[in-house]
Protein backbone atom coordinates (compact mmCIF):
# COMPACT_ATOMS: atom_id res chain seq x y z
CA UNK A 1 0.00 0.00 0.00
CA UNK A 2 1.88 3.44 -0.93
CA UNK A 3 -0.61 5.60 -0.16
CA UNK A 4 -0.51 7.52 2.89
CA UNK A 5 -2.88 6.14 5.73
CA UNK A 6 -3.81 7.19 9.28
CA UNK A 7 -6.53 6.10 11.74
CA UNK A 8 -7.84 7.47 14.42
CA UNK A 9 -9.98 5.32 17.41
CA UNK A 10 -12.60 7.00 18.93
CA UNK A 11 -11.94 6.41 22.51
CA UNK A 12 -13.22 7.75 25.99
CA UNK A 13 -16.15 10.30 25.77
CA UNK A 14 -15.67 10.14 21.93
CA UNK A 15 -16.81 6.72 21.39
CA UNK A 16 -20.24 7.63 21.53
CA UNK A 17 -22.57 9.33 18.90
CA UNK A 18 -22.59 13.20 20.13
CA UNK A 19 -21.87 16.22 18.14
CA UNK A 20 -18.42 16.57 20.27
CA UNK A 21 -17.63 12.97 19.08
CA UNK A 22 -18.67 14.43 15.47
CA UNK A 23 -16.76 17.38 15.81
CA UNK A 24 -13.54 15.69 16.48
CA UNK A 25 -14.02 13.39 13.68
CA UNK A 26 -14.25 16.23 11.18
CA UNK A 27 -11.58 17.94 12.87
CA UNK A 28 -9.21 14.82 12.23
CA UNK A 29 -10.34 14.48 8.35
CA UNK A 30 -9.69 17.88 7.49
CA UNK A 31 -6.38 17.29 9.45
CA UNK A 32 -5.75 14.47 6.89
CA UNK A 33 -6.46 11.15 9.14
CA UNK A 34 -7.79 8.77 6.48
CA UNK A 35 -9.77 6.42 8.84
CA UNK A 36 -12.11 6.27 11.72
CA UNK A 37 -12.35 3.26 14.08
CA UNK A 38 -14.68 2.56 16.66
CA UNK A 39 -14.85 -0.02 18.86
CA UNK A 40 -17.70 -2.18 20.22
CA UNK A 41 -17.90 -4.13 23.59
CA UNK A 42 -21.56 -3.13 25.30
CA UNK A 43 -22.07 0.01 23.48
CA UNK A 44 -22.85 1.98 21.31
CA UNK A 45 -23.57 -0.16 18.79
CA UNK A 46 -20.19 0.18 16.59
CA UNK A 47 -21.97 0.28 13.16
CA UNK A 48 -24.83 3.26 14.37
CA UNK A 49 -21.99 5.34 16.09
CA UNK A 50 -19.90 5.09 12.50
CA UNK A 51 -23.36 5.90 10.24
CA UNK A 52 -23.88 9.11 12.58
CA UNK A 53 -20.16 10.05 11.78
CA UNK A 54 -20.51 9.10 8.11
CA UNK A 55 -23.33 11.90 8.12
CA UNK A 56 -20.41 14.56 9.00
CA UNK A 57 -17.43 13.73 7.25
CA UNK A 58 -16.48 13.01 3.91
CA UNK A 59 -13.74 11.07 3.26
CA UNK A 60 -12.27 9.25 5.82
CA UNK A 61 -12.79 5.35 5.76
CA UNK A 62 -15.39 3.88 8.40
CA UNK A 63 -14.07 0.83 10.28
CA UNK A 64 -15.00 -1.39 13.18
CA UNK A 65 -12.55 -2.04 15.30
CA UNK A 66 -13.70 -5.15 16.02
CA UNK A 67 -16.72 -6.59 15.83
CA UNK A 68 -17.10 -10.20 17.24
CA UNK A 69 -17.89 -12.40 14.68
CA UNK A 70 -20.52 -14.56 16.56
CA UNK A 71 -22.64 -12.07 17.94
CA UNK A 72 -24.05 -10.95 14.38
CA UNK A 73 -24.84 -13.45 12.12
CA UNK A 74 -23.24 -13.43 8.28
CA UNK A 75 -26.25 -12.03 6.34
CA UNK A 76 -26.95 -9.10 9.54
CA UNK A 77 -23.50 -8.04 8.97
CA UNK A 78 -23.48 -8.28 5.64
CA UNK A 79 -26.55 -5.83 5.36
CA UNK A 80 -25.07 -3.92 8.00
CA UNK A 81 -22.54 -2.85 6.22
CA UNK A 82 -23.70 -2.31 3.28
CA UNK A 83 -25.85 0.06 4.40
CA UNK A 84 -23.02 2.18 6.24
CA UNK A 85 -21.25 2.10 3.10
CA UNK A 86 -24.30 2.99 0.65
CA UNK A 87 -25.08 5.92 3.35
CA UNK A 88 -20.88 6.69 3.49
CA UNK A 89 -20.52 6.54 0.04
CA UNK A 90 -18.32 3.46 0.20
CA UNK A 91 -16.39 4.42 2.90
CA UNK A 92 -17.72 0.94 5.26
CA UNK A 93 -14.60 -1.30 6.66
CA UNK A 94 -15.87 -4.22 8.66
CA UNK A 95 -13.55 -4.95 10.92
CA UNK A 96 -13.90 -8.31 12.39
CA UNK A 97 -12.44 -10.69 14.94
CA UNK A 98 -13.17 -13.85 16.95
CA UNK A 99 -13.07 -12.14 20.45
CA UNK A 100 -12.92 -14.53 22.98
CA UNK A 101 -15.17 -17.37 24.68
CA UNK A 102 -15.94 -15.08 27.42
CA UNK A 103 -17.50 -11.94 25.99
CA UNK A 104 -18.66 -14.34 23.24
CA UNK A 105 -20.21 -17.39 25.50
CA UNK A 106 -20.63 -15.44 29.15
CA UNK A 107 -22.33 -11.62 27.79
CA UNK A 108 -23.61 -12.66 24.01
CA UNK A 109 -24.87 -16.39 24.87
CA UNK A 110 -23.22 -16.99 21.23
CA UNK A 111 -21.31 -19.98 20.54
CA UNK A 112 -17.56 -19.72 20.74
CA UNK A 113 -16.10 -22.66 18.57
CA UNK A 114 -13.93 -23.45 15.71
CA UNK A 115 -12.64 -19.38 15.31
CA UNK A 116 -10.64 -20.03 12.59
CA UNK A 117 -12.96 -22.29 10.59
CA UNK A 118 -15.57 -19.76 11.59
CA UNK A 119 -13.54 -16.43 10.41
CA UNK A 120 -12.82 -18.68 7.35
CA UNK A 121 -16.58 -19.15 6.15
CA UNK A 122 -17.58 -15.90 7.61
CA UNK A 123 -15.60 -13.83 5.79
CA UNK A 124 -16.27 -16.03 2.31
CA UNK A 125 -20.42 -15.45 3.19
CA UNK A 126 -19.52 -11.55 2.83
CA UNK A 127 -17.66 -11.71 0.17
CA UNK A 128 -20.44 -13.74 -1.93
CA UNK A 129 -23.02 -11.20 -0.34
CA UNK A 130 -21.03 -8.47 -0.95
CA UNK A 131 -19.91 -9.50 -5.16
CA UNK A 132 -23.05 -11.05 -6.13
CA UNK A 133 -26.21 -10.24 -4.00
CA UNK A 134 -26.71 -13.46 -2.52
CA UNK A 135 -24.65 -15.97 -0.18
CA UNK A 136 -25.57 -19.53 -0.52
CA UNK A 137 -22.72 -21.68 1.87
CA UNK A 138 -22.73 -24.69 3.69
CA UNK A 139 -19.84 -24.66 5.82
CA UNK A 140 -18.89 -26.59 9.60
CA UNK A 141 -20.25 -23.20 11.52
CA UNK A 142 -22.21 -21.55 9.38
CA UNK A 143 -24.89 -22.40 6.81
CA UNK A 144 -27.20 -19.58 5.00
CA UNK A 145 -29.33 -19.20 2.22
CA UNK A 146 -30.00 -15.15 1.44
CA UNK A 147 -30.71 -12.95 -1.31
CA UNK A 148 -30.32 -9.44 -0.91
CA UNK A 149 -32.93 -7.24 -1.53
CA UNK A 150 -31.49 -3.20 -1.41
CA UNK A 151 -29.91 -1.02 -4.64
CA UNK A 152 -26.71 -0.86 -4.63
CA UNK A 153 -25.35 2.37 -5.86
CA UNK A 154 -21.54 2.45 -4.63
CA UNK A 155 -19.13 0.44 -7.05
CA UNK A 156 -16.51 -0.42 -3.48
CA UNK A 157 -18.19 -2.77 -1.55
CA UNK A 158 -17.50 -2.61 2.05
CA UNK A 159 -13.69 -3.79 2.83
CA UNK A 160 -12.86 -6.80 5.52
CA UNK A 161 -10.31 -5.92 8.03
CA UNK A 162 -9.10 -9.17 10.15
CA UNK A 163 -8.10 -8.84 13.38
CA UNK A 164 -5.36 -11.05 14.19
CA UNK A 165 -3.37 -12.16 17.11
CA UNK A 166 -1.50 -15.61 16.62
CA UNK A 167 -0.64 -17.35 13.73
CA UNK A 168 -3.25 -18.90 12.20
CA UNK A 169 -5.60 -15.89 11.94
CA UNK A 170 -2.47 -13.78 10.80
CA UNK A 171 -1.99 -16.45 7.94
CA UNK A 172 -6.01 -16.46 7.13
CA UNK A 173 -6.25 -12.92 6.58
CA UNK A 174 -3.29 -12.92 3.86
CA UNK A 175 -5.42 -15.21 2.26
CA UNK A 176 -9.08 -13.54 2.74
CA UNK A 177 -9.11 -10.24 3.87
CA UNK A 178 -8.57 -6.50 2.27
CA UNK A 179 -6.41 -5.74 5.59
CA UNK A 180 -5.19 -7.49 8.95
CA UNK A 181 -5.55 -5.38 11.99
CA UNK A 182 -2.46 -6.10 14.72
CA UNK A 183 -3.31 -5.34 18.52
CA UNK A 184 -0.73 -4.69 21.05
CA UNK A 185 2.05 -5.88 18.90
CA UNK A 186 5.20 -4.37 19.59
CA UNK A 187 7.06 -2.83 16.77
CA UNK A 188 10.07 -4.87 16.79
CA UNK A 189 7.63 -8.10 16.52
CA UNK A 190 5.48 -6.92 13.48
CA UNK A 191 7.81 -7.60 11.10
CA UNK A 192 7.25 -11.11 11.55
CA UNK A 193 3.40 -10.95 11.24
CA UNK A 194 3.61 -9.31 8.46
CA UNK A 195 6.17 -11.76 6.70
CA UNK A 196 3.04 -14.69 7.87
CA UNK A 197 0.43 -11.93 5.62
CA UNK A 198 2.56 -11.92 2.57
CA UNK A 199 3.70 -15.56 2.44
CA UNK A 200 0.09 -16.32 3.25
CA UNK A 201 -1.08 -14.23 0.23
CA UNK A 202 1.61 -14.75 -2.43
CA UNK A 203 0.60 -18.85 -1.78
CA UNK A 204 -3.16 -17.97 -2.09
CA UNK A 205 -2.42 -16.38 -5.42
CA UNK A 206 -3.26 -12.75 -4.58
CA UNK A 207 -0.76 -9.76 -4.28
CA UNK A 208 0.90 -9.29 -0.77
CA UNK A 209 1.47 -5.45 -1.62
CA UNK A 210 -2.74 -5.48 -1.67
CA UNK A 211 -2.85 -5.97 1.64
CA UNK A 212 -3.21 -2.72 4.27
CA UNK A 213 -1.30 -4.07 7.29
CA UNK A 214 -3.48 -1.96 10.15
CA UNK A 215 -2.35 -1.76 13.40
CA UNK A 216 -3.67 0.03 16.84
CA UNK A 217 -0.84 2.72 18.09
CA UNK A 218 -1.29 3.03 21.83
CA UNK A 219 -0.23 5.90 23.44
CA UNK A 220 -0.92 7.50 27.25
CA UNK A 221 -1.46 11.14 26.89
CA UNK A 222 -0.35 12.12 30.45
CA UNK A 223 1.94 14.15 32.03
CA UNK A 224 2.65 11.61 35.10
CA UNK A 225 4.54 9.11 33.07
CA UNK A 226 4.69 6.97 36.05
CA UNK A 227 0.64 7.16 36.79
CA UNK A 228 0.76 5.93 32.94
CA UNK A 229 2.56 2.84 33.13
CA UNK A 230 0.38 1.71 36.13
CA UNK A 231 -2.28 2.23 34.04
CA UNK A 232 -1.26 0.32 31.20
CA UNK A 233 -0.10 -2.58 33.37
CA UNK A 234 -3.79 -2.82 34.74
CA UNK A 235 -5.35 -2.56 31.15
CA UNK A 236 -3.05 -5.71 29.82
CA UNK A 237 -3.62 -7.13 32.96
CA UNK A 238 -6.95 -7.98 32.06
CA UNK A 239 -5.73 -9.57 29.36
CA UNK A 240 -4.26 -12.36 31.30
CA UNK A 241 -7.12 -14.18 31.35
CA UNK A 242 -8.40 -14.30 27.63
CA UNK A 243 -6.69 -17.53 25.70
CA UNK A 244 -5.77 -15.81 22.41
CA UNK A 245 -3.99 -13.09 23.93
CA UNK A 246 -2.21 -14.93 26.37
CA UNK A 247 -0.49 -17.12 23.73
CA UNK A 248 0.13 -14.07 21.45
CA UNK A 249 1.61 -11.98 25.13
CA UNK A 250 3.28 -15.25 25.30
CA UNK A 251 5.19 -14.70 22.42
CA UNK A 252 6.28 -11.63 22.70
CA UNK A 253 8.11 -12.88 26.08
CA UNK A 254 5.47 -11.53 28.38
CA UNK A 255 4.24 -15.24 29.19
CA UNK A 256 5.66 -15.59 32.28
CA UNK A 257 4.26 -11.70 33.53
CA UNK A 258 1.13 -13.21 32.94
CA UNK A 259 1.19 -16.29 34.40
CA UNK A 260 2.14 -14.73 37.41
CA UNK A 261 -0.93 -11.73 37.34
CA UNK A 262 -3.10 -15.08 37.20
CA UNK A 263 -1.37 -17.14 40.11
CA UNK A 264 -1.87 -13.10 41.83
CA UNK A 265 -5.33 -13.37 41.20
CA UNK A 266 -5.85 -16.98 42.34
CA UNK A 267 -4.01 -15.96 45.81
CA UNK A 268 -6.75 -13.06 46.54
CA UNK A 269 -4.55 -10.10 45.03
CA UNK A 270 -6.23 -8.94 42.09
CA UNK A 271 -5.97 -5.23 43.14
CA UNK A 272 -2.15 -5.82 42.80
CA UNK A 273 -1.49 -8.71 40.50
CA UNK A 274 -1.08 -5.87 37.63
CA UNK A 275 2.59 -5.27 39.09
CA UNK A 276 3.75 -8.47 37.77
CA UNK A 277 4.59 -6.70 34.50
CA UNK A 278 7.32 -4.91 34.30
CA UNK A 279 8.35 -1.44 33.05
CA UNK A 280 10.45 -2.78 30.08
CA UNK A 281 7.23 -4.72 29.10
CA UNK A 282 4.70 -2.00 29.19
CA UNK A 283 7.99 0.56 27.21
CA UNK A 284 7.49 -2.51 24.40
CA UNK A 285 3.41 -1.78 24.34
CA UNK A 286 2.70 1.96 23.83
CA UNK A 287 4.00 5.57 23.82
CA UNK A 288 4.06 7.59 27.03
CA UNK A 289 3.81 10.94 28.02
CA UNK A 290 4.53 13.61 25.17
CA UNK A 291 3.24 14.20 21.99
CA UNK A 292 6.44 13.57 20.70
CA UNK A 293 6.61 10.34 22.17
CA UNK A 294 3.38 9.79 20.01
CA UNK A 295 4.73 11.13 16.66
CA UNK A 296 8.27 9.02 17.61
CA UNK A 297 5.65 5.49 17.97
CA UNK A 298 3.58 5.86 15.36
CA UNK A 299 6.88 6.76 13.50
CA UNK A 300 8.43 3.42 14.73
CA UNK A 301 5.33 1.63 13.60
CA UNK A 302 5.70 2.61 9.92
CA UNK A 303 9.25 1.88 9.99
CA UNK A 304 7.96 -1.86 10.93
CA UNK A 305 6.21 -2.28 7.75
CA UNK A 306 2.88 -1.31 9.67
CA UNK A 307 1.06 0.57 6.64
CA UNK A 308 -1.89 1.79 8.52
CA UNK A 309 -1.03 3.15 12.21
CA UNK A 310 -4.66 3.95 13.91
CA UNK A 311 -3.66 6.06 16.97
CA UNK A 312 -5.34 4.67 20.32
CA UNK A 313 -5.55 6.88 22.98
CA UNK A 314 -5.55 5.77 26.95
CA UNK A 315 -5.06 7.38 30.31
CA UNK A 316 -6.17 10.91 29.84
CA UNK A 317 -9.36 10.76 26.83
CA UNK A 318 -10.71 14.30 28.45
CA UNK A 319 -11.93 16.30 25.47
CA UNK A 320 -9.28 18.92 25.58
CA UNK A 321 -6.37 16.38 25.70
CA UNK A 322 -7.75 14.55 23.20
CA UNK A 323 -8.48 17.39 20.44
CA UNK A 324 -4.95 18.09 21.23
CA UNK A 325 -3.63 14.25 20.39
CA UNK A 326 -5.35 14.54 17.41
CA UNK A 327 -3.98 17.83 15.86
CA UNK A 328 -0.32 16.74 17.36
CA UNK A 329 -0.68 13.45 15.63
CA UNK A 330 -1.88 14.78 12.29
CA UNK A 331 0.44 14.02 9.59
CA UNK A 332 2.86 11.31 11.17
Amino acid sequence: MADYRLGIAMTGPFSEPTPAAAAIAKEAENLGYTSLWVAEFAGPDAILTLTYHAMHTSRVLLGTGVLPIQIRSPGVMGMAFLTLNEISGGRAVAGIGVSSPGLVEASHGASYRKPVTAMREYVQILRQFYTEGRAKFEGQVYRTNLRLQMHLTQKQRPRIYMAALNPPMVKLAGELADGVLFNFCPPEMVGGRIAMVREAAAAAGRNPDDIDIAMYAFMYVMDDRAAALQNLKRFVSNYAFLPNYSRMFATFGFGDELEEVRHMVKAGKRDTSYQAISDASAYRLAAFGSFDAGREWVARCRGAGVTHPIVWALGDTSPGKFGEMVRALAGT
